[in-house]
């Protein structure tokens, strides 16, 4: 409990303990009401009992006030100084010369909903704050032009907001995280556009095996680049596609808009049109993570975008003066960066004095030894000669983000430290040091930090400085303290959110997804919320509702009760041959899940990543759950566009939708008071991928919130949540008696009641926190059961890093055996048995599965074997080599079926379904099937009527199960990657990776 109460009291933890505020304004210990967003008391109170109104509109300050605002955004931070702070006459309208209070609270109550995930954080808080940021809010801040108000959020979406009232005008979904950029806005051919970079921050496993084999590789897991609406009506004008997350924001000049990436590459582009009008290829293969470029013409007529890069961490000058050819100006490598130095640090310039400021994380000490240090960088930026550097204190390793955004006026260059929570002053032209003020107060806890990542802004000779949940007033002068606002949870900043101020109303983004306004003289004259931060009850958060619901799509009894009641385990369980007799007589139907892609339509961005890599991304962004199930006339799915539905089994009708924390990869199990669904990614954070590279044992695999939700059946309701950190829970549970069991992507064994969510002993401790963890990770292997002999219960489940299968105990929470195929003399890769669900024969006491062995990176080959362990003591007891060929993308393992005598495997190396004898691996058939070149499937099939059906490409195939005859071909389109069938009565029911569900007659596939 120690360690929670730690992390509650993190500066941009929740609280629900106020003090009596200066301003006269009490404080209550009561929730919120919702009818206080808007009003000065926002600012006074946590947690709030209902959802505060999300109010619509048209633009009111763009129709008549438009030229009291910025006519246009043209890069980070507004200018190449990076201070947005913008005067106004005194004829403008009240709201912008004396400031006005208004929230537009964008994302709900996600925030106070993702609260309950601290306790899964094993440090003070910082880790929740760098998930939420980046999968919730916004990190980077708003931009401001016209009277709109622009805001990305974290989990894919852009707003336009009234500046005058916070109303929403419109918002637009896009492909990934949206939250790390900051919007361009500019009159393009008489069109205002708005420009909206998007990209996550994390690394998918091909790209830490590239980076672990010195590789090229890029950051950015899912479909990223730049995407451009009509800013007054959100209507979409074009996007341009990038490999490798366009988390940096571009710049605009002249008409043209200059695009770092994530990968290797930046390109130059046509405002109006996308149209590619050159690009530049970094050496050696460096990227920019968050860094913003920022650009200079030189006295000589050059006209210089400077960034920064991480691996290597280096800093570019490209001359873009030909945009047709641009070419390196030069290159300066900052001593000792280390970490994701400069490439995270977005750059300000100062244009009369020719000089670039950069805050780079360094290693004054050693590789054994290393101590910390903040490294303030001015360099020429016509030469890329450094003009002067000063050490601004030695400090711990934050989280995530670890430099400070710099902010240049008046020949002053201010920023932050985020080592040891100080904010500085230096004197531009020769970096003589100013002042330092330190940022924290004598009332904190002796633990609390301080990050001051933001650049800050200078207003009326106030300098406020805004980090965690604090807007900081200093003396730019001086450094001293004039005020320290402190903002509740839903307004707290945390990332490098700059406000934007305009007369006196400041606009402010938030980590939790809300934007706001605010006098500035409120929050540099009050002090906010007083004393420690507490803890805000779990309660106080409502259950999550459907954001879609159709009462007529409800099953009629007599559809429903053809159904079984409930799905209990992953493909159908043990054996994994999902069939059950109970069921319809055979229906039809296609239903699209959120954003589902046309079956008929290419893999998006396939010209940009190749067929077999657009393909896994479409399963992990677009498609459907592993595995459906159909329970009581009701069809339920996940998908991994953060949704999970309900769809009428008969009909296709959907019934209802809600939108979860995360892709739901699992299949969903309906037990009779609830369905769950377990939603995780299977991608690695940057600190992930050096610990892959060492094939490190605490390498674990997840960027966002995991977790397990239960909903109500019939309506979709949250029942109960359970979060499990950003380790992946991105497989199927275990369900045994009334339990449900699984391995996360940190290898902890998490156990809890099916109905509640309560946690359950010996593997959960009172609190509701794992006690039980195994070395390295799980993926996306669903565990199985086999039942001993002697009546105890063996969950056997696959880990990487190490590589193995391991069975535990679930009455002890003891390890009985792991194997890892060594006695075999096989090496086997390194995404493990991870990727694998093992199948499992009661009858023969086996449990059965596959590893890619043999890997020669430099050939691009491997195997696949197929192996049956002991279930009782782990002991091999065969081994089968299925093919070789060339290594498959990212995690990838053959998950097998069985039925009583015969084992089944769809290999795609050899674009071949084999039949290998249940009891000694012996070999009974192999077909060669017709799969489409590059949608490789790694799921397994179904076998009914001695047939078997399996999904193959874009197609089910039918064969026959005992010589393996093709007996027919169902192209269905798109692709079926992980996707397995399941069979109710007459009819089959499937997933797709392009974010469908189909039912089809069993008798279309398999005949009568």
């Amino acid at each position: 409990m120690k360690a929670l109460a730690k992390a509650m009291m993190a500066p941009f933890a929740l609280s629900a303990t106020f003090l009596a505020l200066h301003n006269g304004y009490a404080a209550s210990s009561a929730a919120c009401n919702p009818n206080t967003v808007g009003t000065p008391a926002m600012f006074h109170c946590e947690g709030y009992t209902s959802l505060p109104p999300l109010l619509t509109g048209a633009a009111t300050a763009y129709k008549s006030q438009r030229q009291y605002f910025p006519q246009s955004w043209s890069q980070l931070g507004y200018d190449q100084r990076h201070n947005p702070v913008f005067e106004v006459p005194g004829n403008a309208p009240n709201y912008l010369t004396d400031g006005t209070f208004w929230a537009a609270p964008l994302t709900g109550l996600d925030f106070q909903d993702l609260k309950r995930a601290l306790p899964s954080v094993d440090n003070n808080g910082e880790a929740w704050g760098s998930a939420t940021s980046q999968y919730l809010g916004n990190v980077v801040g708003v931009s401001v032009v016209q009277g709109i108000t622009f805001v990305q959020n974290g989990r894919r979406e852009i707003w336009a907001i009234d500046t005058a009232t916070g109303r929403a005008i419109w918002n637009r979904e896009v492909t990934s995280s949206a939250g790390m950029g900051q919007a361009l806005v500019q009159s393009v051919n008489g069109k205002l556009m708005v420009f909206v970079p998007v990209g996550d921050a994390a690394f998918t496993v091909q790209n830490a095996i590239d980076f672990a084999n010195g590789k090229p590789h890029y950051r950015g897991a899912n479909f990223a680049g730049l995407q451009v609406f009509d800013a007054l009506t959100g209507k979409p004008l074009w996007r341009y596609a990038t490999q490798g997350s366009e988390r940096p924001t571009p710049v605009f000049l002249d008409g043209k808009l200059y695009v770092t990436t994530n990968s290797t590459k930046t390109a130059i582009l046509d405002a109006a049109s996308g149209t590619e009008l050159g690009s530049f290829t970094n050496p050696t293969n460096g990227y920019s993570g968050l860094a913003a470029a920022n650009w200079m013409k030189t006295a000589d007529g050059r006209t210089l975008l400077v960034y920064g890069t991480i691996r290597p961490g280096r800093i570019f000058a490209v001359d873009v003066t030909d945009a047709g050819a641009p070419v390196l100006a030069w290159s300066y490598t900052p001593p000792g960066a280390t970490a994701n130095a400069p490439g995270d640090t977005s750059m300000a310039i100062d244009p009369e004095l020719g000089l670039a400021f950069t805050t780079v994380f360094s290693n004054t000490g050693t590789g054994s030894a290393p101590v910390f240090d903040l490294n303030l960088i001015a360099i020429d930026v016509a030469s890329g000669q450094p003009v002067w550097s000063q050490l601004m204190g030695a400090g711990d390793s934050p989280p995530g983000y670890k430099g400070s955004i710099p902010m240049v006026k008046d020949g002053v260059v201010y920023t932050g430290n985020t080592l040891n929570g100080t904010y500085q002053a230096y004197k531009a032209a020769t970096g003589e040091h100013l002042w330092t003020s330190d940022l924290s107060s004598p009332e904190e806890p002796a633990d609390a930090t301080h990050r001051p990542r933001a650049a800050s802004v200078l207003h009326q000779g106030k300098l406020i400085v805004v980090e965690g949940r604090f807007v900081h007033t200093l003396d730019p002068a001086t450094g001293v303290r004039l005020n320290r606002f402190q903002n509740p949870g839903f307004f707290g900043i945390w990332g490098v959110n700059q406000p934007v101020i305009i007369g006196n109303l400041a606009v402010m983004s938030s980590i939790s997804g809300w934007v706001f306004g605010v006098p500035v003289d409120f929050i540099t004259t009050n002090s906010g919320i007083e004393g420690e931060a507490g803890v805000v009850p779990v309660e106080v958060s409502p259950p999550a509702q459907p954001v879609y619901y159709d009462a007529s799509a409800k099953p009629k009894s007599k559809d429903a009760a053809l159904f079984d009641n409930s799905v209990l385990a992953y493909a159908g369980g043990a054996s994994h041959n999902s069939v059950s007799a109970n069921g319809p007589a055979g229906v039809s139907w296609q239903a699209a899940l959120k954003d589902a892609t046309p079956l008929t339509a290419a893999a998006k961005d396939e010209a940009l990543f190749g067929k077999e890599v657009a393909t896994q991304m479409m399963q992990v962004g677009f498609g459907a759950s592993s595995g459906v199930s159909p329970a009581a006339g009701v069809v339920y799915a996940g998908s991994g566009r953060y949704s999970v539905d309900a769809i009428n089994a008969t009909t296709g009708k959907l019934l209802w939708r809600v939108r979860s924390q995360n892709a739901n990869f699992g299949q969903p199990l309906v037990t009779p008071g609830a369905v769950i669904v377990a939603s995780g990614d299977p991608w690695l954070n940057l600190g992930k991928t050096g610990q892959f590279k060492q094939q490190s044992p605490a390498t674990s695999i997840g960027d966002n919130w995991a977790l397990l939700r239960a909903y109500d059946r019939d309506s979709g309701v949250e029942k109960w949540t359970v979060y499990t950190g950003t380790g992946t829970s991105g497989m199927t549970p275990l369900y045994r008696n009334g339990n449900l069991y699984w391995v996360n992507g940190q290898g902890k064994v998490w156990a809890v009641n099916a109905e509640t969510g309560a946690p359950v002993a010996p593997f959960m401790d009172a609190e509701g926190q794992p006690v039980v963890t195994l070395s390295g990770f799980n993926a996306i292997s669903s565990a199985n059961i086999y039942h001993t002999p002697t009546g105890s219960d063996l969950m056997v489940v696959g880990l990487a890093m190490p590589n193995r299968m391991v069975a535990i105990d679930l009455d002890s929470a003891a390890t009985v055996w792991t194997q890892d195929l060594a006695v075999t003399g096989e090496t086997t890769y390194s995404t493990g048995f991870a990727a694998v669900s093992p199948a499992v024969s009661q009858d023969q006491g086996l449990v059965v599965g596959s590893v890619l062995t043999g890997a020669d990176t430099n050939a691009n080959s491997s195997n696949v074997l197929a192996y049956a362990l002991d279930a009782g003591s782990g002991e091999v007891v065969w081994t089968r080599y299925l093919a070789s060929g060339v290594i498959p993308t990212g995690f990838a393992g053959i998950t097998p079926m069985l039925d009583a005598a015969r084992v089944y495997f769809n290999n795609p190396l050899n674009q071949s379904v084999a039949a290998l004898d249940l009891a000694s691996g012996a070999p009974l058939w192999e077909t060669v099937t017709p799969a489409a070149q590059g949608k490789l499937s790694w799921g397994l099939g179904v076998v009914v009527n001695g047939k078997l059906i399996q999904p193959v490409g874009d197609s089910l195939l039918t064969l026959d199960a005992a010589n393996g005859n093709l007996l027919n071909t169902r192209q269905v389109g798109g692709a079926f990657v992980y996707n397995h069938p399941t069979i109710a009565g007459e009819t089959l029911y499937i997933g797709n990776s392009w974010g469908w569900v189909l039912a089809m007659p069993l008798a279309e596939l398999i005949g009568n």
